[in-house]
């Protein structure tokens, strides 16, 4: 997979390497120290990696009923053949031995067609020119800190930056999240046809071209 990056993505160390980087390295430019090693608990993002898949599946786990959450076989797809539309939220120095640890993720596959389907959930596309977001997951220990909604943002910028192709986004979400992608920017569609658990869908898309202007505006400003 290609690195896409639309927003710094910088590389993770783990507390002894970076400082033992600093001690070695001489002054650089304002360019050059936006890859600096980044403060203890700094919220940065990266493609995810088969290396993370471990993790992932713990916190999809953790965050879905069991008729609900993908499986790990599921998730390693998306790694291995969507990987430009996997997405993850690491908190830099947070994890065991200082490491970094990833706190958030979104992913997402390819499909053609204007709306979702089980049969176009299950696959990924390359030529596609819709989105289909299939999760939007933040770690349960470090919820309600807005980090969901940050790597959302994050996320559409990277693919509507990275990707032309894509048109729109779509994605399910239950009645009481609603709300929060409203607060997103996404417009609803109406209630779905796909049935995965036992609780009613809602598909909600986001126009590409509307984000994209939304991002050439903020750069411009």
């Amino acid at each position: 997979a290609v690195l896409r990056a639309a927003t710094p993505i910088r590389a993770h160390h783990t507390a002894e390497a970076s400082s033992h980087r600093r001690a070695h390295l001489k002054p650089r430019s304002a360019m050059d120290r936006e890859f600096s090693p980044l403060e203890p608990e700094t919220l940065f993002y990266r493609p995810a990696t088969g290396d993370d898949l471990t993790v992932i599946a713990e916190i999809e786990s953790n965050s879905y009923p069991p008729d609900e959450a993908a499986s790990p076989e599921n998730l390693r797809y998306r790694v291995e053949n969507a990987g430009d539309y996997f997405l993850v939220g690491c908190s830099a120095g947070s994890g065991p031995g200082r490491a970094d640890e990833i706190v958030s993720y979104v992913c997402g596959t390819l499909i053609k067609g204007e709306t979702l389907t089980h049969e176009s959930m299950s696959t990924h596309d390359a030529d596609g020119d819709t989105l289909c977001i299939h999760s939007v997951v933040t770690e349960g220990g470090h919820r309600r800190k807005q980090i969901g909604t940050k790597t959302l943002k994050a996320y559409m910028r990277w693919i509507t930056t990275a990707t032309p192709q894509v048109e729109r986004v779509l994605l399910l979400c239950k009645r009481n999240l609603i709300g929060f992608y409203e607060g997103a920017g996404w417009k609803m569609v109406g209630e779905s046809d796909v049935v995965h658990g036992k609780d009613q869908w809602y598909e909600m898309e986001q126009s590409a071209a509307r984000f994209r202007a939304l991002v050439a505006s903020t750069e411009q400003d």
